[in-house]
C-alpha cells in the first residue's frame, strides 16, 4: 500500500487534514495491512491535544460496544485506552511519540487481525473464530436485528502495552546518537522504530 491509498482510504487530500474522529477510526479499522512506516507518517506530526481527543473518542467508542457480560475485555479495553491516551498526551517529542506509535500499531494489529474470539450463533450453533473487531461488529449489528451470538473472548485477552518499549529521556543520547547507557534489548523486535530514507522522521528532530 502506497501513502497515497492510504490517505484515500482515509478520505484525506493530504495528511494535514487528519483531524477528525472518522479519519482515526478509518486508519485503525482499515481491513488492509499498513506497512508501520505509513501507519507512523500520518500520525507523527498531529497535534498533541488533537491526537490525545481522537484517541479518547476512538476508544470510548469502541468501549462502548462491549457486551455487557464481557467485563474483562471492557477492562482490558480500558486500560488500554488509558495507557494510549496518556503517551499521546506526552508525545510532544520525538521518542515519546514514537512510543505512542508503536503502541497504537501494535493495539490496531491485535484488534484486526490477531486477537481470536469465538462466536457461536444462537440460530443454529454455527460457530466462527474471528478477531475483536469483527466480533464487536457483529454484536453492533445484532442490535440492527441481525443475528444474535454467544461470545467467547478468553482466548483475546492477551494484549499488554509493551512496557519493553520506554521513552528515552533526552539525556540519555549524545552527539552520536544514543548514549553509553543504552540497552538495545528495548526495542521492540516485532515492530521496531522504522526511519526509512522516505519517513517523515528525521533522526536530527528530537522534537518537532
Amino acid at each position: 500500500m502506497r501513502l497515497d491509498e492510504l490517505m484515500e482510504i482515509i478520505e484525506i487530500d493530504s495528511l494535514d487534514e487528519f483531524e477528525f474522529f472518522e479519519h482515526f477510526s478509518a486508519l485503525m479499522e482499515c481491513p488492509e495491512e499498513i506497512d508501520y512506516d505509513l501507519f507512523s507518517k500520518v500520525l507523527f506530526d498531529v497535534e498533541t491535544p488533537l491526537l490525545t481527543e481522537l484517541t479518547d473518542n476512538f476508544f470510548e467508542d469502541l468501549i462502548q460496544g462491549v457486551p455487557d457480560d464481557a467485563m474483562t475485555l471492557y477492562s482490558l479495553l480500558y486500560n488500554v485506552k488509558t495507557a494510549l491516551c496518556e503517551a499521546a498526551k506526552e508525545s510532544d517529542t520525538k521518542q515519546d511519540r514514537l512510543f505512542y506509535i508503536e503502541n497504537l500499531y501494535r493495539f490496531r494489529n491485535w484488534y484486526i487481525f490477531d486477537s481470536l474470539v469465538r462466536c457461536r450463533r444462537i440460530s443454529d450453533d454455527l460457530i466462527s473464530e474471528v478477531p475483536v473487531f469483527d466480533a464487536l461488529t457483529l454484536f453492533r449489528l445484532e442490535k440492527l436485528g441481525e443475528d444474535k451470538y454467544d461470545y467467547d473472548f478468553t482466548h483475546c485477552l492477551e494484549f499488554l502495552m509493551d512496557e519493553r518499549i520506554a521513552p528515552i529521556e533526552a539525556d540519555e543520547f549524545d552527539d552520536e546518537g544514543y548514549g553509553d547507557d543504552f540497552d538495545e534489548s528495548l526495542i521492540d523486535e516485532e515492530y521496531p522504530v522504522i526511519e526509512g530514507d522516505d519517513s517523515a522522521i528525521t533522526e536530527e528532530d528530537d522534537q518537532y
